[in-house]
């Protein structure tokens, strides 16, 4: 037989009622106990949900999408919950450079295609920032675009190891230039801490001014006094790897690093 179809709801793939978050977070359960699962694959070229797929229990596992964290009993599950915020300016630069040099669009219809779906994505995905242990949020650089402000925000107390700056910081040489700097803030009601980098490291002089980062960095956990520097380095032809943006999220890789294994020692 034929596999079902997606019923003709007229609803968006963002709308929360599209999915069925009770076997999600029952699933997601049954994975941290050791249980495999069959996870529905919805096909987003044919409209019908494609056979399910066998899904089995690992150390590690990553649930991405528009709603891991939507809703509270799999948000439960969770050892951490992380929300990429790309504010409108930002999503909209990036897509036109996409749409319009591979896709052949127009700025306009790259403008009408988010705007189509923006109360959906305002009312059912940009409110789960609120539940985020951690956030990786892109705002424009003080600078003006296409430099970034990229912010590490992490909840006070929470799941995510803070990170925390000795000091603010400001590096020079090719333009634009970067600046770190560290502050508290409130998030949606909860008490965090802010790590921001604006602007870019000098690419010239990548290595150095990485050190003078890393060494300025409290918290983080590393294997050595250079691992953050080392695995930049490696990226260093990587998109991001000049800014806030592969910064912090290898800062990020690494803290999840020590979370996984702080967990492996408490099930030891």
């Amino acid at each position: 037989p034929a596999p079902p179809a997606r019923r003709p709801t007229g609803l968006t793939a963002l709308d929360a009622r599209e999915n069925d978050f009770a076997l999600m977070g029952a699933q997601i359960e049954a994975l941290k106990k050791g249980n495999a699962v069959y996870k529905p694959i919805y096909n987003h070229d044919s409209g019908f949900k494609d056979l399910p797929e066998l899904l089995q229990p690992n150390k590690v596992m990553v649930f991405e999408g528009l709603h891991p964290i939507y809703d509270e009993k799999a948000r439960s599950q969770l050892d951490l919950g992380i929300y990429i915020d790309i504010v409108n300016d930002v999503k909209f630069a990036w897509k036109v450079q996409r749409d319009v040099q591979e896709r052949g669009w127009t700025e306009q219809q790259v403008r009408d295609d988010i705007n189509k779906r923006l109360p959906d994505f305002s009312k059912y995905v940009d409110p789960q920032k609120a539940n985020a242990d951690v956030i990786l949020r892109y705002e424009p650089s003080d600078q003006g675009l296409p430099y970034l402000k990229v912010k590490l925000i992490q909840k006070k107390g929470g799941a995510f190891p803070m990170i925390t700056l000795k000091k603010d910081l400001t590096l020079k040489g090719s333009k634009p230039g970067a600046t770190l700097k560290m502050y508290d803030d409130d998030w949606f009601g909860s008490s965090v801490t802010v790590v921001e980098m604006d602007g870019e490291i000098d690419m010239d002089n990548m290595e150095a001014q990485l050190k003078m980062i890393e060494e300025n960095m409290e918290g983080l956990n590393a294997k050595s006094a250079s691992e953050l520097t080392e695995a930049m380095l490696k990226l260093k032809s990587s998109p991001g790897s000049q800014n806030g943006t592969g910064l912090l999220q290898t800062v990020i890789a690494m803290k999840v690093r020590e979370i996984y294994e702080k967990l492996s020692r408490q099930a030891a």
